[in-house]
Parts: structure tokens; sequence; C-alpha cells
């Protein structure tokens, strides 16, 4: 059935059309205040604003503080600005990526821990945390030197930094009046409590090789998960309900407090049989920010859920989550996953193989720190959060390229005509509204270029999208290739203890210790072919065996 969608409007503060309120089949507990009401299809609104938000003049997310290097300088980039941020002795630095001297990338240099300074690679020029050149190499004496460092045309610009709930913030613009406007103003989590995160209560980071619309709109559109994140019967391919609550249509969905640029709510029902009667707020705080409440009928708290975004570049952005919940029902999600008798007969073998190996990176690592390895291998070593995350990147890049081809107008493309749907309408009609041309404004002058069509392959990778960015990551997969190494070494020796002592065994007809050495060979390529599946994990959801296809449901 069709349903028709009533907008809402009035002349709060003289705001005409923009003042909308978009409420379908809303029931009592979600009020609205009294208004015209007049039966029009959203998809053919659009209102116009002459206020425009300011994408220079915000707080980015640049990454979780525990992502970061902080004995190395780590590259970012936000509205196509090219940045390296560096830990000092006294906090954070952001500075432009560019050293001024012959404009080499800062992030290729190194950080010089006594002197407190990152050394450009090039010609080793030195930067202080303010971004002031304190030496140059090459001068001649001392004079030169400090002529040449107290010349404007030495110094890195320094960009506003700040971390607050475990995130390092950056705000994209360089001077004096840019770090008083950022010190007046609140970062996004500034604006909520800090969330206890599952496990070890860190924030997810990964970089969707997708645009900041698509990405944004994707959270503004919970239905979404009762199909693209569903499971599938592996015989039929049918949408499996004994494996997860079935889906529920959504009958409530209003959007308010949308007429001004700092962002909108919107709030909702539920979408599937487990959260069928809870009341959700989502609250955007532009440019960067999605905040969840879910709660239950008796008003409890059910599940609360931080996303963040910062578009990096045309057709990247990278993406913060955070969960934390309240009920058991919000921790299982749709459902669980049958576990087969084959699932519980592979336990019986790779448990003790599981165990030796955590123990062996417990007590035989090369940097000292476990507990970081293990982090790393949460992240990477496993396929459920890259799957989710592959599925939706497959839906997000489809709809990217396909709204290109239709000239990127979203109310003449799409057809929405569910409840479901009115999240997505309340970002793009916000987006239309402040923005110019409802796009991002690049800071490095790149126009909104033609999404590229990307292979299967390069959505699902992992190295870039997360891999990369994450110091944990980093960490456990060199400590792999280290063990993967050893296992060779210890393989080689083992092959050539077997074959010197089988000639020996052979003539005084004793072959137990060439069985033994030859078989300990075998287990030691077995485990080589192992770790290097793990090191593969990290890198790409494609199977390093058979057809290069990845695995979506």
């Amino acid at each position: 059935m069709f349903l028709k969608t009533k907008i809402y409007t009035n002349s709060r503060h003289n705001q005409q059309s923009r003042n909308r309120r978009f409420v379908v089949n809303s029931s009592s507990s979600f009020s609205t205040n009294s208004a015209t009401a007049t039966d029009v299809d959203v998809s053919t609104v659009t209102t116009t604003s002459n206020d425009k938000f300011n994408w220079q003049k915000n707080w980015y997310p640049a990454s979780p503080v525990s992502f970061l290097e902080t004995d190395a300088p780590n590259a970012i980039k936000i509205l196509g600005l090219e940045m390296v941020v560096w830990k000092t002795k006294n906090g954070w630095s952001c500075l432009e990526d560019s050293c001024p001297h012959r404009r080499a990338p800062l992030s290729l240099g190194f950080i010089d821990s006594n002197k407190d300074a990152l050394v450009c690679r090039y010609h080793g020029w030195e930067f202080a945390k303010d971004g002031k050149c304190v030496d140059i190499p090459m001068s001649i004496d001392e004079n030169a030197n400090a002529t040449a460092c107290n010349s404007k045309k030495s110094c890195a610009s320094e960009y506003p930094c700040k971390v607050h709930a475990g995130v390092l913030w950056v705000w994209p613009e360089t001077g004096a009046d840019a770090f008083l406007e950022a010190s007046v103003k609140k970062c996004a989590t500034e604006n909520f409590s800090e969330l206890q995160g599952a496990g070890d209560n860190e924030w997810g980071m990964v970089e969707l090789p997708v645009g900041y619309n698509p990405a944004l709109e994707n959270q503004f559109d919970p239905s979404h998960a009762e199909w693209l994140h569903a499971r599938y019967d592996a015989e039929s391919n049918i949408r499996s309900v004994s494996e997860m609550a079935d889906f529920v249509p959504m009958t409530k969905f209003e959007s308010f407090d949308d007429d001004t640029t700092e962002g909108f709510k919107v709030r909702h029902g539920g979408y599937n049989a487990a959260n069928s009667n809870i009341d959700a707020t989502r609250v955007f705080t532009a440019p960067c920010s999605s905040r969840s409440e879910y709660l239950d009928d008796k008003g409890k708290p059910y599940l609360s859920a931080h996303i963040l975004y910062t578009p990096t570049e045309p057709n990247r952005t990278l993406m913060f989550t955070k969960f934390q919940a309240y009920q058991f029902t919000a921790v299982q999600g749709a459902g669980t996953r049958k576990v087969s008798v084959a699932d519980k007969i592979e336990n019986l073998f790779t448990t003790p193989v599981r165990n030796l190996f955590n123990l062996y990176i417990q007590n035989f690592n090369t940097i000292g720190d476990a507990r970081l390895i293990f982090t790393g291998l949460q992240h990477g070593a496993g396929n459920a959060a890259y799957t989710l995350g592959n599925q939706d990147i497959r839906a997000m890049h489809g709809v990217e390229k396909d709204m290109k081809k239709r000239g990127g107008k979203w109310n003449k493309a799409y057809y929405l005509p569910t409840v479901a749907d009115k999240g997505v309408s309340a970002f793009r009609t916000w987006m239309d509204n402040f923005t110019e041309n409802g796009n991002v404004e690049w800071l490095d002058g790149s126009a909104v270029d033609a999404t590229p069509t990307v292979s299967e392959e390069e959505q699902t990778e992992r190295y870039h999208r997360h891999t990369k960015h994450c110091r944990a990551c980093k960490a456990a997969l060199n400590e792999l290739g280290i063990l993967e190494e050893r296992l060779l070494l210890a393989s080689k020796v083992l092959l050539a203890t077997s074959l010197i002592t089988g000639f020996g065994g052979a003539l005084v007809g004793n072959e137990g210790l060439p069985v033994l050495t030859l078989s300990l060979a075998g287990l030691s390529l077995l485990g080589v072919e192992e770790v290097r599946d793990m090191q593969h994990e990290f890198v790409s959801s494609t199977p390093r065996r058979g057809v290069p296809k990845p695995k979506l449901w």
C-alpha cells in the first residue's frame, strides 16, 4: 500500500518551508505540534535556505587515539586536506603534511624525542609542536640557521586539535582566528555522555570507499539491516527466519529540529520482532555525528550508539562506531547463528591449536606488548565485522554510482513510499537546505568528481579500510609475519634433520626420530599456511584460494 506523507510547516523564526515535520501513522507516543498538514510526496519536495553550513569551521574526528602511533608521525586527511598528527611531550600536534622547504610529506619523517621535534626525512628540517622550524641542518652557521628558522616561510601551518572521548579531533583551518573559534565550539562527543563500549571500550574505525552522502543516509535507514545484514539459508538463499527475528514494517518515523545548520533529529519505532516496541531517537550533529538512544516500551535504556563520520576525499569517508547495549536482546540483534555438528567437531581440533597460538603470543612476541597484539587480532583475524561492512559498501557504492548517472538528484532518482524511508528524506533534505548543491565542500579545491567504478575486490579490501590506520592491527600483522618466518625456518631445520637422521636410522633400523621430525616439519608447514591465512584477513576479504569473490552472506 502506498503510504502518504504529511509535511508540517510553521512560521517560527520567520522560517517558511524549511521548518519541516515528517510524520506518518504516528502513535500517541510520537506527539507533534499543531500545524497544517498537506498530503504530498516528499520525494518531490525541495526547499532552500540562505543559511549555509560552513564545512571548514567545525571539529572532525581524525582517529581513535588508541589507533595512532605515538613514536612516529601519522598521516591523516580531512575534506581533502593532507595533515600529519604526532605526539609531543605536551600533547598532540597537527600540522600540514608538507615541509615548507621542498614540500615533501612530513608524515614520511620521524620524531626526535630528545628535541621533541618532528623531523622531515628529506633534508632534516625540524619542527616544534606549533609548526615553527627550529633547525635547518644545512645552514652554514648559527646566524643563518636562526634567520631562516625565524622566517614565516619556514613554518609548517598548524591546525587546532584536541582529544575528547578517546578520539583525536581536528579543526581544518589554520591561523589565530581558527584557534579562537575552535576554542569556543564543542566537538560532537562533548554534547553527549560518553558510552562504555563493548570489550576494550574502544572506538571502531574504518575508511569506507564510498562518499559522505551515501554513508550518512545509510545511518538514517535502520530498516536496511533486516535485509542487507540478514542471515540467508545456505541452500535456498532465502532469508532465514529460524536464525533471526522476523522483520516488522516501521510505522513510526518523525523528523524535527531540522531548521538550523546545526543538524536535526529523527525519532522512530522498531523494525524487527525483537525491538518492535522500542522508541528510538537519532541526533545528527552536523557534519559528523549520529547519536542514537533506544528505549524499550517501559522507557528503560535498550541500546545506545554513537557513529561519527569524516569525509576524507571524494568517494572516501571515515566511520567511527561505538555501541552500548543495556539489554540482552539488543546484543543478540536480529538473532544468533546456528552451531552445527561440523562446527563442534572443528572446535575439538582448533581449540588446542588456538590455545597454543595464544601461549606463543603471550610469551614469545617481539614487542613486549601481548595485549596490543591480541587487540589487533580481534580487529583483523575474523570475518564477522568485515562481512557486515562489505555488505554495506557493496550497496552504498552501487547507490553512489547510479546516482551519478542520474544527475545526483536524490528526490528524482529515489522512490520513497514507506515510513521506513523518512530518515533518508530527512538527511537528504537537510543537505539540500544547508549545503551547496547538497554536497561536501572540499577544502583542497577538489570537485565532486565522477564516482569511479571500483572493482568488487577493491570495495572489500581491508588494509586501506582499517589496518593501516590501526596501531594494534599493524602490530598484529607484523607479529604474524615474524611467526611465519619462524615456522618456515623450523620446517627447514626439521626437514634437514629428518633427512640426516633418516639415513642413520635406516642403517641401524631405528626410524623413530626421522619420522618424528618429518611429522613436526609437516605441522610447521601447516602452521605457515594458517598464519598466511590470518595475515590475509588483515589485507582483503577476497579468499586466498579458489574463486576470488568475497562471501557476503
